[in-house]
């Protein structure tokens, strides 16, 4: 079992992509919607996105006001 100062060492070699994946693992164990692929795979479009259009990128504010959105838009989706 590792400690968590040598996970957080650890995560400091990781790539960019690297840890938005390790991101998107930890936020799904911490998230009731965790079983929820269509919210995953949306996840995995808008990173592959925005890693092809870096000249696009938004603020952290302008991407946490979206976040709400994006949440009920997978939800409806999944419900029908």
């Amino acid at each position: 079992m590792r400690t968590v100062q040598e996970i957080l060492t650890a995560m400091d070699k990781l790539t960019p992509q690297e840890l938005r994946i390790v991101k998107l693992g930890v936020d799904s164990r911490l998230s009731e919607d965790d079983d929820d692929p269509a919210l995953l795979a949306a996840l995995e479009e808008a990173i592959a996105y925005a890693d092809a259009h870096p000249d696009e990128s938004k603020s952290i504010d302008e991407i946490r006001a979206l976040i709400p959105k994006w949440i009920s838009e997978s939800k409806s989706k999944s419900r029908l």
